[in-house]
């Protein structure tokens, strides 16, 4: 492998109005979905989850690529923050669960590459 790939390169989203700025780490859960968290102190590995690969109470399955996003309490403006960063496509879709509101997002192709890459690394 090249390590000049675009898959080997950190995906950075900015701050929002409550979260720091910080590198995106994709994860897989167990039912398939795409769960990203947000380093934002590469010595520490402190993280906060940016998106949690929502599954909704009754919601449809996010798609391949897609994501279920949480935006609302410390995650306000985190959906908008991944768009801006490249990392999301917002599709307009949403998803009511309880008092909230999921968006929905589709990842963006440079995302797509860098998560399959990371996720092949943890599997090794």
């Amino acid at each position: 492998m090249n390590p000049t790939d675009p898959q080997h390169e950190p995906l950075r989203v900015g701050p929002t109005k409550i979260l720091p700025a910080g590198v995106i780490q994709f994860q897989e859960y167990l039912s398939g979905e795409t769960g990203i968290e947000v380093i934002i102190d590469a010595r520490t590995r402190e993280s906060y989850v940016a998106t949690v690969a929502l599954v909704p109470y009754g919601a449809p399955h996010p798609g391949a690529g897609g994501v279920w996003l949480k935006g609302w309490s410390e995650n306000e403006g985190v959906p908008q923050a991944l768009e801006l960063a490249g990392v999301v496509r917002l599709t307009g879709r949403k998803h009511r669960s309880g008092w909230v509101i999921a968006d929905h997002g589709e990842l963006t192709e440079r995302a797509l590459q860098v998560r399959d890459h990371q996720l092949h690394q943890r599997k090794r």
